[in-house]
Formats: C-alpha cells, structure tokens, sequence
C-alpha cells in the first residue's frame, strides 16, 4: 500500500470504525444494564418515594427502578415519549410489525447517539450531555460515570478537540455532569481511599468545567437538575465574574455534602478572582449584577475558609485565614468562633506556644481569653486562667501574667469562703500554685515596678460590649463595705502580700490535711490563733515560718516563748491538775486531751514511751534552732516543765544548754540569760532543792579547781556572777522544810553539804582578795 493510503487509513478510517465501535458500545450498555436504585438516606427522599399523589405511572416506574428487567433504556424511551410525538406508537399494547419495530429502535439508537434533530454532529456524541442529564435526574450515577467517561476518552483522541472545548461549551458541560456525578456517588456510602479519590477527580471535574470557553452560556443553559442554579446573567460577562460565581456555587455543593476539603478550594479560588471581578472596570458595566464591595466579598469568602479548615481541624490555616480576612467585623467574630472551637477541641494551647504570629490581634485574644475566663467556672479543663498566664509569659508580660494566675487564686478563694468545697485540700493546693506562679512572675519585674494592680473590682479589659451573662455554677459576691475598704486600703498588690498570703494558704492547706478547718479570707487582721493550731495539729515548721514572717521585735520573741510553752506541755506526761487552764495565752489540755490531737491512746507502753522520746527530740531539735531568736526560751521551757509536773527531771542536753562552756570560761554562773545562776533560781523557786543544792556544790567545786594562771578571774567582782541572795532563798527554805518536819534527815543533809562548801568558797575568796594583783 501506499503511503497516503496508510495515512488515510490511519485518519479517517480508523477513526471512524472506532467512533462507530463506541457508540455501539454505549447502546448495548443502555440496552442490556439495569436501572440503578437511589439510596433513600433522608426523610425527604423516603417521604417522596412513598408517591402518594395520582401519577401511577411514575409510582410504577420507580418501583421498577434497581430491577434486573428495567435497563437505563427503559429510562430514556419514556423520556422520549415525552418529548417527540412521532414515537407515541411504541407505547401501544400490540406488538408492532418487522418493518415497524426495526425502525423504532432505528429512531430511538440515532436519538440516544445525536438527539432529536437526527442529523450527525462534527463533535462525536453532541446528545450525550443530554443523556448524562436524564440520568443524573434519576440517580443513575455510575450509569451517568460510564457515559461521560467513554465519552471524554474519546473527545481526547480526536484531533479537533480543541474546537469542542472552545465551540459551545458542550466540553464544559460535560466535565460539570460527571463533577455532580462523581460528588453523589462520594456522598452515596463511600467511604474511605474511594471517597476521596471520588472528591478529588469531582473538584477536577469542576475546575475544568468553569476554565473552557462558553462554560456560563452552556453551563446556565442546563436544567436545575444539574445542579447549577440560574445566575442571571444577561449577555457577555468577564471571564473572572464568571469563575467567581461558579466557585461560589461549587464552594455551597461541596458545603452541602459537608466535605469542607473541596469547599475550601474552591473558597480560595473564588478569592483569587475577586480583584478582576470586582475592579474599577467592572464596577461601571451595568452589565455586572455585583455591586457589593470587595472588601465585603472578600470578607465574607475569608470567613468561608475560615470556617472550612477549622471544621477540619486545621487550627494553624483557620488562624491564617482570620489575619487574611479584610473586613474587622467579620475578623473579629472569626476570632471568637476560633477561640471557643479550640476550648471545645482542647487546642487552646496553641495560642501560647508562640507559633500564631499575633498581628494585630493581640489584645483582641487577650480580651477573648480573660472574657472567658470571667464567665467560665474555675473548675474548666483547660483553665483559662492558666492559659492567660502563659499567653502573657510568652509575650514576656509578666505583671499582666501575674495579675491573670493571682486572679485565679482570688476567685478560688473567693469560693471556697462562700460554698462548702468538697476537695479543699485540692482547692487549696491550686490556691498555693497559682500564688507561687505569680510571686515568680514578679521576680522577673525590676523591683521598682514589682506590684499589680487590684483585681477586686474585676477584669481591666472586660469590654462593655460584652454579654454579662456569667456561667450558672459562679455564685455572685455581694460587695460589702468591708470589700470597700479594703479595696481602699491595699492600692496594689506587690511581692510582699502574695508571700504572706502564700504563707497563710500554706498554713490552711496543711490543716485541711489535717482535717482541721481554718479559712483565710483575706480580709481578717493578723492570726492569733493559727499558730496555736498549727502547734496543736504538730505543724511546727510551719508555725514557726508564720511567727518569723508575721511577727518582729518583743512580739516575735513572744510569740516564740508561747509555742516553746506548748512543746513543753506536750513533753510532760503527768500534768497538775485536770482542768482546762490557759498559761501565757496557749491552752493547756490534759492527757486525754493530747491523745485525742495525736491519735488514739495505744495501751502498748513502748509505744507510748517512743512517743514521748519523739517530743523530747523535737523540743531539743527546735530549741537548738531558735534559741538565737530569743535566749530566755531555755528559761521559758524549763520553767514550763518544772511548773508543770513536779516530779519531771530536766533532760541533760537542756541543763548543758544553761552551763554552757563552763570548764573553759570560768565567767561564773551569771552572763547570758540561760544560764547557771538562772537554772539554780529555777530549782529553789519550784522546790527542787536536791538539784539546787547539787549544782550549786558543782559550780563551786570547778570554781575552786581553776588553775594558777586562771587566779585573774577571781579577783572579778563576785556579784557579777554569784547568786547569793537565791542561795540565802534555798538556806532558808532547807530551814523551813526542817522545822516543818518535811524530809529532816534529807533537808538537813542538804544543809550540812551547803554549808561546807560555803564556808570553803568565802574562805577561798578571802584568800584571793588578800593578795595583791597578780600578773597574767
């Protein structure tokens, strides 16, 4: 063969056998497969298909649909019958003739191939948008897929494809059939890798349909059961007006179907067309139905993707597409809508990470969050409270940061005062933590500017805008005239108060442990009977830490001496008396008393006996540390402990405490507070003339032991450091006892030691004083 004859054969007969060969092939498909049945998912669909009006024919044809013997000819030969007159015979109940029913199905295969006209087409399958539609309107999906499938498989082959796409527009009408077609079936139980290849190849589908010239005129020509509503446009309009609307309406298809993916392309492409739409030009053609601003336009397309990415869970694209938005009232609703999806998603995080660039919106967030937080119960998981203060450390705010946490410690203790808390200690320690975090904010302020402003009147950027709707559970507080004052009184609130009130709820929160009730409620003087309870409750650090941070001075050293008082009581095991008594303020229990603050009595005797070796080191332990706050507490605890139980014997580390350095010093029994001289008063004035005597007779006996070299310090004069007038006391009192008759042959063996180791002192110091004064 000749080379032109395989060209011609190449370009005009194979191309025909295989135009023929399809459209064969399309008919045997309408012919041979059966209808589909609709997928009744809504009430709507079940309520039209029960077809209770007196069509009996639709109602029959439905009831047919989905059935083997009912094929998508079934469907198009009765449309035909609708629309041309010259096939009604087929509808006729005897059976047509040979020459008859072959040119019947004649007529009706060049209606399905070139429509109504018979006449064939430069562009293969002109009819074919038209079957597409009569399908699409019986929910013929896949039947509508295969079709236009086979169909632009075909237009792709053939050389003049591109006249078809820029003659009528039928390209673009038939990729919008198949993008509807495609979108269906997506929302017709699909699910999963299908589904969204089936949204993907429809957004496709749509953008294609909307790109091709003649798409407005072919696209408005179809009818409403393809979905694109009427847009009333009227003659020539640009192509961007055009690709704006079609956007549009594809961004409320895909809206509808609630696939927010494919709605938020289209959104952006509709917003990339605004500008050219919507420009000057455009503005004085009458032609142009807009005639709404563009930044109003672009305003309400920015809130659709808005919208869209935050139904998808895209927070960081939702946030850009609010910064986008042009219109303030449109960006500023955004921003609440925002703020509320990410507390319900438990994203709120995110607007303190610092990866949200706040343009503009800063306080706008800031006043979203603190509204909320105003109105939101402090129990709310995320607290809000906690949220602003990260918002604000991030920003390196660190006032406002301390104002918003201390805020949340005030409205928890503003609740637990009015309402019964079922979890104070809980309570408490977020009382505790939000105090703590706002005393370090404030450490990274220079301390000249170290202080926040009052938080008792309410938020400072509470906007009178705002609804002042307040959440059910937040129990409104009457203002009183105490709130007045003390809002007068306290201007700010700096470094200072937030540790003291840090140390009071420390204080409440160790005896809500202890099941002990004590309310801080701000507006109280200073306690005066918290350390008592703390004592009680064997919280001694703590109460310490409350005596030194609230007391200075005599009243520091007060304060001290009363709890000394009370660790002494607790240290003695036999009490005078059963009665309750009050000594120096604090109150004395009895014994059963104390086993009820400390536990239940245990009859084990080792058992108590290790608790009282406790006491004992606790005593020992504290005194040694605050004795340097005061140096009469030795005094003050031996004092309590021989006033108390008259037969206690004083612990030998407290007895040291009064010696001190005796061998080394030789000072005498006078000096500092605690010492010798005091401990031998002590004994004479509660009795205890044994132990008076025997220390006596102990300082007297090392003072006669000093070494030569040492001879300087007796020349010091003896009033400075001997107690003789405490010693004529006991002399006196041993005489008394012996003609008493109390214990004579013990008093006056006292007496007999006594006076002997007198008579050797004054002796000694008579010595001493007749010598004259001696070198070092």
């Amino acid at each position: 063969m000749l080379h032109d004859d395989i060209s011609r054969i190449q370009l005009e007969l194979v191309p025909m056998i295989q135009e023929i060969v399809t459209e064969w092939l399309i008919i045997h498909f309408f012919s041979t497969t059966p209808s589909e049945s609709p997928a009744l998912e809504d009430f709507s669909s079940q309520l039209s298909s029960l077809q209770i009006d007196s069509n009996i024919d639709r109602k029959s044809w439905n009831e047919r649909l989905g059935k083997c013997d009912f094929t998508l000819a079934f469907m198009l030969l009765l449309n035909i019958q609708s629309s041309s007159g010259d096939l009604s015979h087929l509808s006729l109940r005897s059976l047509p003739g040979p020459h008859s029913f072959i040119s019947s199905v004649r007529d009706f295969t060049s209606w399905m191939i070139w429509g109504n006209t018979g006449e064939e087409s430069s562009a293969f399958f002109s009819h074919s948008t038209e079957l597409a539609s009569i399908l699409l309107k019986h929910g013929q999906y896949d039947a509508v897929e295969y079709l236009l499938t086979i169909v632009d498989a075909h237009s792709r082959k053939e050389k003049l494809s591109g006249s078809i796409q820029s003659s009528d527009g039928g390209w673009c009408t038939l990729h919008h059939l198949l993008g509807c077609c495609l979108l269906a079936q997506a929302q017709g139980g699909l699910n999963g890798i299908q589904k969204e290849k089936k949204i993907c190849e429809a957004v496709r589908c749509f953008f294609r349909a909307s790109s091709g010239e003649g798409a407005s005129q072919a696209l408005q020509s179809l009818s409403s059961e393809a979905g694109l509503p009427h847009l009333g446009f009227n003659g020539h309009v640009s192509s961007a007006a055009w690709k704006l609307h079609y956007y549009q309406w594809a961004m409320q298809i895909f809206e509808q179907y609630n696939i927010s993916e494919g709605a938020c392309q289209f959104a952006l492409a509709a917003l990339e067309q605004v500008d050219e739409a919507l420009g000057p030009q455009n503005d004085s053609c009458g032609e142009d139905p807009l005639n709404e601003l563009a930044t109003s336009f672009k305003g309400r397309l920015w809130a659709n993707v808005f919208k869209f990415t935050l139904d998808l869970n895209h927070f960081y694209d939702a946030y850009c597409a609010i910064i986008s938005n042009p219109d303030e009232e449109s960006k500023y609703i955004c921003l609440r809508r925002f703020i509320i999806v990410l507390y319900e998603h438990g994203a709120i995080k995110i607007l303190c990470d610092g990866q949200l660039p706040f343009i503009g919106l800063t306080e706008k967030v800031e006043r979203e969050l603190a509204w909320k937080a105003e109105r939101s119960d402090t129990a709310a998981k995320p607290n809000p409270y906690k949220l602003l203060y990260a918002f604000e450390m991030h920003r390196h705010n660190w006032r406002r940061a301390a104002s918003y946490i201390y805020l949340y410690s005030a409205r928890l203790r503003t609740e637990s005062v009015l309402r019964d808390c079922p979890n104070l200690s809980l309570t408490l320690q977020e009382r505790l933590n939000g105090l703590s975090a706002a005393i370090n904010a404030l450490y990274l302020v220079h301390p000249a500017r170290a202080w926040i402003n009052p938080l008792l009147g309410g938020n400072p950027l509470h906007n009178e805008h705002y609804p002042s709707k307040k959440a059910k559970k937040m129990v409104e507080e009457q203002p009183s005239s105490n709130d007045a004052q003390l809002q007068k009184l306290h201007s700010y609130v700096d470094v200072e108060k937030l540790e003291n009130e840090f140390v009071l709820t420390t204080a409440e929160y160790l005896l809500s442990l202890a099941n002990v009730k004590w309310t801080y409620t701000g507006m109280q003087k200073l306690p005066s009977d918290l350390v008592d309870l703390l004592v009680e409750t064997n919280l001694y650090d703590m109460a310490f830490t409350i005596v030194l941070k609230f007391w200075k001075g005599s009243g520091l050293k007060r304060e001290l001496e009363r709890i000394f008082i009370a660790l002494s009581l607790k240290c003695c095991p036999n009490r005078v008396g059963s009665s309750l008594t009050r000594t120096h303020g604090l109150l004395l229990t009895s014994s059963k008393d104390d086993t009820a603050i400390h536990g239940s009595i245990d009859p084990d005797p080792s058992t108590q006996q290790s608790k009282g070796s406790n006491r004992w080191e606790t005593l020992e332990l504290y005194l040694e540390k605050y004795k340097g706050f005061n140096a009469r507490l030795p005094v003050i605890v031996a004092e309590t402990l021989l006033r108390t139980d008259p037969q206690i014997e004083l612990p030998l580390w407290l007895v040291h405490m009064f010696k001190g350095n005796q061998k080394e010093s030789y000072w005498g029994m006078t000096g500092q507070e605690s010492n010798t001289a005091t401990l031998f008063q002590l004994y004479v004035d509660h009795g205890r003339y044994t132990e008076a005597t025997t220390l006596l007779l102990e300082y007297i006996e090392s003072f006669a032991s000093m070494r030569p070299a040492d001879i300087i310090h007796r020349k010091r004069p003896s009033a400075v450091w001997f107690p003789y007038t405490t010693i004529e006391r006991l002399w006196c009192q041993l005489e008394e006892m012996i003609r008493s008759g109390n214990m004579v042959d013990q008093c006056d063996k006292l007496k007999k030691l006594l006076h002997g180791a007198l008579l050797r002192h004054l002796n000694l110091v008579f010595s001493i004083s007749l010598c004259g004064p001696c070198l070092p």
